[in-house]
């Protein structure tokens, strides 16, 4: 099981990285339609809504990364009340509620995307874009989220019957301490790649 996870974590990270770079992308576009528009009298037409489409692109691949990365939120209001035993259970449950709840929207979007796509409509804009093009994107994004969430699931519920302390290491909310080594760690990922480039 730990294969297909790697796998998962390289995918949303690679998506992930191509969704900063469409963020960078549509934000240097906004600035030359910023200064094209005060200072030399032109528009680059349709700009808002391609930043739209990006945006709901960006935040279903980012759905996925974050959850790779453990970073979604979780609600531990409890947790430091109960055994580990029932925190491995809330845990296991977690991440199969998790699982649903990205499956049906993956599975209520391949609806919308079929939809669109049967019908051929467009943008009611002036940019006419045929709105397959975005909601595929969108749509693939929200089944890489469902695919990861549902092997995460798959992988807890495993781990509930055969080693709860580790399923609480993986699945469960991260600690204080871990957050702190965590950004510890990019900071130094950071720093590293500075240095490389100086030299």
């Amino acid at each position: 099981m730990q294969t297909p996870l790697k796998w998962f974590g390289a995918i949303a990270r690679f998506c992930a990285i191509v969704a900063g770079w469409a963020l960078m992308a549509i934000s240097v576009a906004m600035c030359v339609e910023i200064v094209g528009r005060k200072y030399f009298d032109f528009s680059l037409k349709g700009l808002d809504e391609i930043g739209g489409y990006v945006l709901a692109g960006v935040c279903a691949f980012g759905f996925a990364y974050t959850l790779s990365m453990r970073s979604h939120m979780r609600v531990t209001l409890l947790f430091p009340y109960v055994s580990a035993s029932v925190q491995a259970l809330l845990n296991a449950l977690a991440m199969l509620t998790l699982a649903a709840m990205a499956a049906f929207c993956a599975w209520r979007g391949g609806f919308e995307v079929l939809d669109v796509l049967t019908s051929g409509k467009h943008s009611n804009s002036p940019l006419q874009a045929p709105l397959w093009v975005p909601e595929s994107i969108w749509l693939a994004g929200m089944v890489l989220f469902a695919v990861g969430a549902v092997l995460m699931a798959w992988h807890a519920l495993a781990l509930l019957f055969r080693d709860r302390a580790l399923l609480n290491r993986i699945y469960g909310p991260q600690s204080l301490e871990e957050e702190i080594s965590m950004e510890i760690g990019h900071a130094e990922a950071r720093e590293g790649i500075n240095k490389a480039s100086r030299t």
